[in-house]
C-alpha cells in the first residue's frame, strides 16, 4: 500500500466513489467483510480500530482507555486495517 492508497484508506475516500447500483452492491459487501473481519480481530486490535474509526477517538484518546503507550495504539491500528486490507482487496481486484 503506497502513501496515497494508505491517505484514501484512512479517509475512506476510496469508498466515497460509489454511484452506481453495481458499485453500491459491491459496497454492500465490502463493509459486511468489513464488520466481519473486524469482529474476528483479537480484542487489542478490535477495541482500538472500533475507538478509531467508528467512535472517531485521537490515539491518545484511545490509549488512555486501553492504558498502553500511543505507539501501540498506532501498531494495533495498523495491524487491523492490514487485516481488513487483506479481505477486501481480493474483492476490489476482481
Amino acid at each position: 500500500m503506497d502513501a496515497i492508497e494508505a491517505e484514501n484508506f484512512e479517509s475512506g475516500g476510496a469508498l466515497k466513489e460509489i454511484s452506481n447500483p453495481e458499485n453500491l452492491m459491491l459496497s454492500e459487501e465490502l463493509r459486511q467483510i468489513v464488520f466481519r473481519t473486524i469482529e474476528s480481530l483479537p480484542e487489542d486490535l478490535r477495541m482500538a480500530i472500533t475507538l478509531r474509526e467508528l467512535d472517531g477517538l485521537s490515539y491518545e484518546e484511545i490509549a488512555a482507555i486501553m492504558d498502553c503507550p500511543v505507539g501501540t495504539v498506532r501498531s494495533r491500528i495498523f495491524r487491523a486495517r492490514e487485516a481488513i486490507d487483506n479481505k477486501v482487496q481480493p474483492l476490489i481486484r476482481r
